[in-house]
């Protein structure tokens, strides 16, 4: 028997903290607020030191609460930044974490393995762990950090409590739970499963120990009766755990009961199968592990011992569940709701921080154990010495690359200067209208905690309630166009009907964005100093002066304000008293009995070593496989690698990439491809992400008359999405083979030249003065502009592929630019609304003085009839329009139009001097008695440049022709007063003349074109 006794100062501890403090707090500074999770824990930090006790937050998703979330290190933050700032707390809070965890990882150890070297080596190598690294350097997930870290110092206070029954250290324990709880709620409910229940074991194993005389000869029985004679401490210590991880974040549990998460599931890299989606398998699996791997042999030999044995059945449970959707093990465990709600990267850290203390002990025999003699009688001094070099080389090599990856692989944009837009903000009363930023990353969080405006997104997702949200897998608008269709459908929600929100600006870092914005009727404002571009939707209302709000209890606030910090004061104050009490050497210092066996060198040992051996050479094997298919997936070896990689390197904007994959023979040396690179644009050229690629074969390998090299021919199709439509395109390519390498063909591009080399065009300007006085009053009536004239020429309702629409043409009858807004609205019998929605991208939303456009409402599949048998009776359709300044004047002009086989083909000439950079059709259908059926629009995928010509064509054939339910509205406004006021008083000899001289024939009766156009570059 040995006993824990007081020891002296640990050097390797002392070392190991150092170390960290210095290699960890050298680095944070580069990457942390680069990570995912650190600048939203900043911005609920920001939130406590505003208002500590008031739980509820207006600045996301219209209104949440923080109660969906462990305050305590959120509060840690906040404190720490009334000495230095925000980022100050932030990083304090950070380097409190990295001791945390260090000598967290110290104390558990010492509970398994209670040797100071052991323990001391443990704490080193914690420090380089690529787990950790990865956690805090990649993820920013400091309450995961500082859960585990005051989890692992529990540990030993529980073993002392139940070995012993020592009141002082069950207190100890009870405050660490605590702690833990009010850190990272998910970690002690996991911990108790995956870290404290074997932990109990061991202490019965140790205490049936003490009653034998060797580990073999403790019997199941014996194991029993121990655990009957310990079951009161433990019963003791978990109901009072219970307890607390209920009552001290008590708001939380209420919170989740009153709104349970019930959102469509947000897909997750730590889901995936590894073995197919090699980039999740590298992050969530084989950067935490790294040189772990490699030791599995003997952390599950030594976990699998009979001392051990709770820890290796805990173990192999957290691999297993680390693994994600590569096997069926993790689904069948957890449950299809949990297993897509958690992430499972969280099992992996915990296996990896498990294994630790057995890589302590490995290295401590390595380095100056029994497995150094056996090593250097076996293979010599040398040999040990290079092989301890190698084997920490590559653990210090896997956490130099994990807290570099986010060099190499950015998974954020680049840092942007936020005070622009938070001067933007708070000029004007800017900030009394909601905004939504694009392409910011999590950095939009940094944005919220300087400016009081609020947005409709957010960064914390378990938070919203937005059906908009909630029923799509998008965790962020922001960064919607990641998840596809669904994603950019999410944001047109909030984009097309941005009054109900009260959302009245964009701030676009990202130029992807740029088409849905203009097309759905927003218009750009400026672009600010740091290159954000502002977007601007008119006739916003102001947020109301009382927004509502989901108040708590006074009770609940109270509590979320004052127990978190109260568990760390008492914390505090109990080591402090204990620290009293020995001073003062008014107690005994007593001591917690453990046991330490030394493994002697037995057959069982050389057959880990020989599994170790095999296992070695099988990760080398695997390895050595996958680097080389990686190389020559990266490689041009075969045709199919070629024309992957040329597209790949498109997608990502290579050029000089994909111009490596060209024939160096031919023509096109790299200028002339930047060239036609530079000049070629529009949807697919410069708003397209790469979604899937098939290639077909049809000749390989083929040498014709003539030539020495091998010839193919390939049939690719590849899938884009785009902000306004998926893309499917198919091409031929040929490949050449050159000095054995394959290379593709140019493509040759369209000649033609415009007549004039320098062009002049005289447009008439629209400029709005805005605010003219210097005042920070309301405006003024003399600032308002009058509204446009406009005027509905028709409307109907209609059913088209199960989906009712309203369609109808809209004219700007005043003598200035308008900008639109259609509202759409459908009754029952009762004059209940049953939906309302905007016109999206169908119409013209900016009208010069008498232009006409055609429009179209599109509400959701229809449901009443078989949800509730309630159908619309009635329909209204109410048009705001405001002065429009800018994209008003037309770039393209239609000619040559012919009409075959219900499809209308012709040509677009581009008469301006900027490039059009997507142009649009609006196909608007007719019966034969001219009424206005259907409208549909059509995008071009090329840009028209300036003085050239497109070729399009369209479709006019419906499928289905739509089917007229209501043929008129019962009720249509303009800017609030009754439309019919307009014909008569406005426009009382309206010439109807001109319109049906638009209107071409065809064989479903009539169809008319309306043009309109995207401008990329800034006005």
């Amino acid at each position: 028997y040995n006993t824990m006794k007081q020891q002296k100062t640990n050097k390797y501890l002392i070392a190991a903290l150092l170390l960290g403090l210095v290699f960890h707090g050298s680095s944070m500074f580069f990457t942390l607020e680069k990570t995912y999770d650190a600048l939203i824990h900043l911005f609920f930090a920001n939130h406590y030191t505003s208002s500590w006790f008031e739980p509820w937050n207006y600045s996301w998703y219209t209104g949440f609460t923080t109660m969906g979330y462990p305050p305590l290190v959120h509060q840690l933050i906040g404190l720490f930044s009334f000495v230095g700032g925000l980022k100050f707390g932030l990083f304090t809070t950070a380097l409190l974490a990295v001791l945390v965890f260090i000598t967290g990882v110290y104390r558990f150890t010492f509970v398994l393995i209670p040797n100071p070297k052991v323990a001391g080596y443990a704490a080193l190598l914690a420090v380089f762990s690529s787990s950790f690294v990865e956690t805090l350097h990649l993820f920013g997930q400091l309450p995961s950090i500082i859960g585990i870290g005051i989890l692992m110092h529990a540990l030993p206070e529980i073993y002392s409590w139940i070995k012993t029954g020592q009141y002082f250290a069950l207190a100890k324990a009870f405050l660490l739970i605590a702690i833990t709880v009010c850190s990272h709620h998910v970690t002690p409910i996991f911990g108790m499963v995956f870290f404290i229940f074997p932990l109990i074991g061991l202490v019965i194993m140790d205490t049936c120990r003490e009653k034998t005389n060797t580990t073999k000869a403790i019997t199941f029985i014996l194991f029993f009766k121990t655990l009957l004679q310990h079951l009161k401490r433990i019963i003791v210590f978990g109901l009072g755990s219970l307890l607390l991880i209920i009552g001290c974040i008590l708001p939380y549990w209420i919170n989740t009961k009153n709104n349970p998460i019930t959102q469509v599931p947000i897909p997750h890299g730590s889901r995936d199968n590894f073995l197919e989606v090699t980039s999740s398998g590298l992050v969530f699996f084989l950067i935490p592990y790294g040189l772990l791997l490699l030791l599995f042999p003997y952390f599950f030999y030594r976990f699998y011992s009979k001392r051990f044995l709770f820890f290796g059945l805990s173990l192999s449970m957290l691999v297993l569940l680390g693994t994600g959707g590569t096997t069926p093990i993790p689904r069948l465990l957890l449950g299809d709701n949990a297993f897509n709600i958690l992430t499972l990267d969280r099992f992996t850290l915990w296996a990896s921080i498990m294994v630790l203390p057995l890589l302590g002990e490995f290295c401590y025999r390595f380095v100056e154990g029994d497995f150094k003699n056996i090593f250097q009688e076996k293979w010599g001094a040398v040999t040990h010495r290079l092989s301890g070099g190698l084997l920490v080389s590559i653990f210090i090599f896997f956490a130099v690359f994990t807290i570099s990856l986010g060099r190499f692989r950015p998974s954020q944009p680049d840092t942007i200067k936020m005070q622009p837009i938070v001067n933007f903000l708070n000029q004007d009363n800017h900030d009394k209208w909601r905004y939504l930023p694009l392409g910011f990353g999590d950095q939009m969080a940094w944005l919220s905690t300087q400016t009081n405006a609020a947005t409709v997104d957010g960064n914390y997702h378990s938070a919203r309630r937005l059906p908009e949200l909630t029923t799509r897998a998008v965790e962020r608008l922001e960064n919607s166009k990641f998840r596809g269709i669904q994603g950019i459908g999410s944001l047109q929600e909030f984009l097309t009907v941005p009054e109900k929100y009260h959302l009245k600006y964009v701030f676009s870092n990202d130029k992807f964005y740029d088409p849905i914005l203009y097309f759905t009727g927003w218009h750009r404002l400026n672009r600010l100093e740091n290159g954000i571009m502002v977007w601007e939707k008119a006739g916003i209302n102001l947020l109301p002066v009382v927004i509502p709000k989901e108040d708590q209890p006074t009770y609940q606030k109270l509590l979320w304000g004052i127990v978190p910090i109260a568990t760390v004061c008492l914390f505090i104050l109990l080591i402090l008293y204990r620290l009293w009490k020995r001073a003062s050497k008014t107690s005994a210092s007593t001591s917690t009995a453990v046991f330490f066996i030394k493994i002697p060198l037995t057959r069982t040992k050389q057959l880990v070593y020989y599994t170790t051996i095999i296992w070695a050479e099988i990760l080398l094997i695997s390895t050595t496989i996958s680097v080389y298919q990686s190389y020559t997936k990266t490689t041009r070896q075969q045709p199919e690698q070629v024309i992957k990689g040329y597209y790949d390197a498109l997608d990502f904007k290579a050029f000089e990439k994909a111009h490596a994959y060209l024939n160096p023979q031919s023509d096109k040396d790299i200028t002339q491809f930047m060239l036609e690179i530079s000049v070629s644009d529009g949807l697919l050229s410069s708003y397209a992400k790469l979604d899937a690629i098939e290639t077909k074969m049809l000749i390989t390998d083929a040498t014709p008359a003539g030539r020495t090299g091998g010839f193919a021919k390939a049939e690719v199709h590849t899938t884009w999405i785009t902000p306004l439509k998926e893309i499917k395109q198919t091409k031929i390519h040929e490949l050449i083979q050159l000095n054995g390498n394959w290379y593709l063909q140019p493509e040759t591009i369209d000649p033609d030249i415009p007549p004039d080399q320098f062009v002049v065009q005289n447009n008439p300007q629209f400029y709005n003065h805005g605010k003219r006085k210097i005042t920070s009053e309301q405006t003024y009536h003399e600032d308002v502009l009058k509204q446009p004239v406009v005027e509905v020429l028709s409307s109907r309702l209609v059913i088209h592929n199960n989906r009712y629409s309203i369609v109808g043409e809209v004219q700007n009858v005043d003598h200035i630019p308008a900008d639109l807004t259609i509202t759409g609205t459908l009754y029952d019998t009762n004059h209940t609304v049953l939906a309302q929605y905007n016109v999206r991208d169908v119409m013209k939303h900016k009208l010069l003085p008498q232009e006409v456009t055609p429009f179209r409402i599109d509400f959701n599949p229809i449901v009443w009839k078989t949800k509730t048998g309630i159908l619309p009776t009635s329909f209204s359709v109410a048009v705001q329009a405001n002065v429009a300044t800018t994209d008003v004047l037309p770039t393209i002009t239609l000619s040559g139009i012919k009409i075959a086989d219900n499809r209308i083909s012709g040509k677009l000439f581009n008469p301006s001097v900027q490039a059009a950079t997507i142009p649009q059709v609006l196909v608007a259908t007719y019966t034969h008695q001219k009424e206005l059926i259907w409208v549909h629009p059509e995008y071009l995928d090329e840009s028209v440049r300036p003085q050239r010509q497109l070729a399009f064509q369209a479709t006019t054939t419906l499928e289905t022709i739509p089917e007229v339910r209501i043929a008129k509205a019962a009720y249509t406004s303009v800017n609030g007063s009754p439309n019919a006021s307009i014909a008569q008083k406005v426009v009382p000899n309206r010439n109807s003349q001109v319109r049906a001289m638009q209107q071409i024939p065809m064989a479903q009766g009539y169809v008319a074109l309306k043009l309109n156009a995207f401008i990329g570059q800034d006005q």
